[in-house]
């Protein structure tokens, strides 16, 4: 997974509590953090945050060194991000654009996309970029009656888990095993 502020570490921790409730075992690493060798796995989930309507540079180098592997295994891909609580329509494109768009540039036939909820900590400064952005989503957040002094979490655990699940199901009936 990629993560700037720590919200998708959470989300890629979620997901692998859930496999291995399912009888699965699970290492967890952060695409920055060095380079696992897949041909040990049976499955991949690659996740990232998104910010400034990007995967992070993280994710997307372990995309791309590892394209030709990933293209063999079964493969998942997930994000966590703000569009996950927006309209259908802004939904729909946003899962065009951080799913299905970025398994076609590398090639990949996912076995399940997720989808999921981020959250912004208006406390912290993240740089002027996204001060910026902050500040103006902060505006439509008071607007709409939600208090800035808390974190807006938009990350639904059933839902995270319940794909974990999910995956599990599809992938133990490609292979036939149980975990």
């Amino acid at each position: 997974y990629g993560t700037r502020w720590g919200g998708t570490l959470d989300v890629a921790q979620q997901i692998g509590d859930a496999l291995k409730a399912a009888g699965y075992e699970v290492d967890t690493f952060e695409a920055r953090e060095g380079q696992p060798r897949l041909a040990y796995y049976d499955l991949i989930i690659v996740g990232s945050g998104i910010r400034a309507d990007q995967w992070t540079k993280a994710a997307l180098k372990f995309l791309e060194r590892n394209a030709e592997d990933l293209k063999l295994a079964k493969t998942a891909l997930f994000v966590s991000c703000q569009m996950a609580d927006r309209e259908e329509e802004a939904q729909q494109k946003a899962k065009r654009k951080y799913l299905f768009e970025i398994a076609e540039k590398y090639d990949l036939s996912p076995i399940s996309l997720g989808f999921f909820g981020g959250f912004v900590d208006f406390k912290k400064s993240h740089g002027i970029i996204v001060d910026v952005i902050v500040r103006i989503n902060r505006k439509k957040l008071l607007a709409k009656g939600l208090d800035i002094r808390k974190v807006y979490d938009t990350r639904k655990w059933d839902d995270i888990t319940a794909w974990a699940r999910e995956i599990a199901k599809v992938a133990s009936e490609k292979t036939g095993n149980s975990g």
